[in-house]
């Protein structure tokens, strides 16, 4: 009798993840570990994480993160997965500066709101023998917006181990405020979810399940949908606060702040390390 295989066949959106161990190349210290995805942009592929993953640094007060210690990161360590070995992947090192002095960083910031987005685009130098899934490569539903109440996922790494095959945790959560409106002046919104810091740089899809694109008295024509969309939210960047309200509402920045900071080419100063 022949031995059936099991085949795993993992929905797209888990492979276009990335788990980072957040560290200092010379002492070998990892000092956090955080999610990422890959996007494609004219034939250029970009890895999408949060401001705060490649600096250690909160945002807006500059002050580092992490109560024990003030490093600051120059390396991910991230498993990229094989083309030729189904399964199989390398541990790989991405190097957040293009030099040893950690003066030229490689990530482009927002070109409006620099920092205060907390998302970064860093370029990667592929390689033939890996698999790069791009985010914006999904089959989306793109032709229908999210609105507020809709179910969504926050796609990420809660804990510190590196994930088997680096198939991440779908975290489910809620828009918890209007999608057109930008929380603070600033192109976010907010989920309803508990989370933990790993998963920030987590990209975050909301689905729908039902009748879509109905008449004005819910009757079907020909461009109804009947069961489930899906569409890309944002980039999750943590919790807004530690109290016991804020600690069940997450950052999502919109879709297209990706767009604006690749398409604004405007490369991170070194400000945030004098603090």
């Amino acid at each position: 009798m022949t031995k059936k295989l099991n085949i795993i066949k993992p929905d797209y959106l888990s492979l276009v993840t990335q788990q980072v161990a957040i560290g200092f190349e010379e002492t070998g210290t990892i000092f956090s570990t955080g999610s990422s995805f890959f996007y494609e942009y004219n034939e250029r592929t970009f890895l999408i994480t949060n401001w705060h993953n490649v600096t250690g640094r909160n945002p807006i007060t500059k002050e580092p993160l992490s109560k024990s210690h003030a490093g600051i990161p120059d390396i991910f360590i991230t498993y990229l997965r094989l083309k030729e070995k189904s399964g199989h992947a390398e541990l790989n090192t991405i190097k957040l500066y293009n030099d040893n002095e950690m003066t030229k960083p490689k990530w482009l910031i927002h070109p409006e709101h620099k920092e205060k987005v907390d998302v970064v685009a860093i370029e990667i130098d592929k390689e033939d023998k890996y698999v790069y899934s791009s985010i914006n490569k999904a089959d989306f539903d793109d032709d229908i917006p999210p609105e507020v109440g809709d179910e969504c996922f926050v796609i990420g790494y809660p804990f510190e181990d590196f994930r088997y095959l680096g198939l991440p945790i779908w975290k489910k959560a809620s828009i918890a405020t209007e999608p057109s409106v930008n929380e603070d002046q600033l192109p976010k919104l907010l989920i309803d979810t508990a989370t933990r810091p790993g998963l920030s740089g987590s990209p975050v899809i909301y689905q729908r399940i039902g009748i879509h694109k109905a008449g004005p008295n819910g009757q079907l024509n020909k461009d109804s949908l009947i069961g489930r969309i899906r569409g890309f939210l944002g980039i999750y960047s943590g919790r807004i606060g530690k109290g016991e309200l804020q600690a069940q509402l997450g950052i999502v920045w919109k879709e297209k702040v990706i767009l604006e900071i690749i398409e604004g080419n405007l490369k991170s100063d070194i400000e945030f390390q004098k603090k």
